[in-house]
């Protein structure tokens, strides 16, 4: 394998690099941005599923979404790669969390919470004339801040550039 300087290399050569080679750059992208995907999973802690197997879940979730993201780069897009890795590492994580909220089973208390957190906000939406805040959805529920915020952030779809959260990763 061809010597790189930093993983920033190591990202542009991954597609010309021999198949038998590869696994040496996927696993050195996953040392360098374990804190991206640490700090992403750890935004889906719930009280409703936050055992230590679940934690594990997102993190190998994040993992997959980070290799995704290394095997699909197209650096001519004119993105920096954490950008584009920060989005795929936070869509697969959330696409595991949502699994485990509408697969029923086991976790279907889960799923039925998030169905009345959903119809509270909703209702209340409707009742205040705007979007409301989360001491009003937190009194409203009876649920903690915390609790809520988790359910806040588990329904955000979209994600800026210029998040903050970015910025709080230190690589």
């Amino acid at each position: 394998m061809a010597e790189a300087d930093n993983i920033d290399d190591l990202i542009l050569l991954y597609p010309k690099t021999p198949e038998r080679e590869k696994r040496t750059i996927e696993t050195r992208v996953c040392e360098v941005f374990t804190p991206l995907v640490q700090k992403i999973a750890a935004k889906y802690e719930f009280p409703s599923f936050s055992s230590a197997a679940g934690h594990e879940d997102r993190i190998q979730d994040g993992y997959q979404g980070l290799l995704k993201a290394l095997r699909t780069y197209d650096p001519e897009r004119n993105t920096k790669f954490l950008t584009y890795a920060f989005s795929c590492v936070r869509k697969t994580i959330y696409s595991g969390v949502r699994d485990i909220t509408t697969n029923g089973g086991s976790k279907s208390y889960s799923n039925s919470k998030l169905q009345k957190y959903r119809k509270i906000k909703m209702d209340l939406t409707m009742k205040l004339g705007r979007i409301p805040s989360v001491g009003e959805l937190s009194s409203e529920t009876g649920w903690r801040i915390s609790t809520v915020l988790a359910y806040e952030r588990l329904f955000c779809d979209t994600v800026s550039i210029e998040d903050t959260e970015l910025l709080d990763i230190n690589m």
